[in-house]
């Protein structure tokens, strides 16, 4: 969650100041100056996500994957809530590269393409049963039990060379979740730069506005 945060209070004071005599219009004035700052707010870090990850823009589009949502300020509670949540993401939702040698993946846009090798066992594209398409790895040292051998064999049928499945355990390779992308402090500092900075520029448009129709 990314709570814009601002000093409600003195913000109503300086605005109904500059109002004079329609200090009555304060509050909607700074409700809907907030409101306009956290939806250029939202944008922008969806924006510095893409632009600092290589993460697919149709995650960042997608709210059951994290795509950020706003709750905004309303009449008696002077707040605008920015909401990210979601998952952690598979790995193929990045940049992915599979080849003889294994698969390559990049997270961070400034970094480089590394083949993912653990303990002699490169990482791989599977599909499960359901059609779902992941970057696995095998995990040296861990295997299935025997009865989940049997259950495989029952299931697909002996091989033809009469050999046992890999009992090996294969792990589903993840990248960072949205909400923990979004946490990121340099793009967390844009987004308070931007915040201030539009909501100065959308309370003096919203006075001058008020002022030129009811004054």
């Amino acid at each position: 969650m990314i709570q814009i945060e601002v000093d409600t209070q003195g913000q109503m004071v300086a605005i109904s100041q500059r109002l004079e005599r329609l200090a009555f219009e304060a509050p909607n004035v700074l409700r809907l100056s907030l409101n306009a700052a956290a939806r250029q707010v939202r944008k922008q870090l969806t924006r510095d996500v893409a632009d600092t990850y290589t993460v697919e823009d149709s995650v960042l589009k997608d709210s059951s994957k994290g795509a950020p949502r706003l709750q905004t300020a309303k009449p008696g509670k002077m707040e605008a809530v920015i909401r990210s949540k979601g998952p952690m993401l598979d790995l193929l939702e990045f940049m992915v590269r599979d080849s003889d040698r294994g698969v390559q993946a990049k997270v961070l846009e400034s970094g480089s393409l590394k083949f993912l090798e653990r303990g002699g066992a490169p990482a791989f594209i599977g599909q499960f049963e359901n059609g779902h398409r992941a970057v696995l790895q095998r995990q040296v040292g861990q295997t299935y039990t025997m009865a989940g051998a049997q259950v495989r064999i029952q299931r697909y049928g002996m091989p033809t060379d009469g050999k046992w499945p890999d009992l090996t355990r294969v792990k589903k390779l993840l990248g960072p979740a949205v909400p923990s992308m979004m946490a990121n402090e340099e793009i967390q500092a844009r987004g308070r730069d931007l915040l201030y900075q539009v909501l100065d520029q959308e309370i003096d448009k919203r006075i001058a506005k008020t002022l030129k129709q009811k004054g």
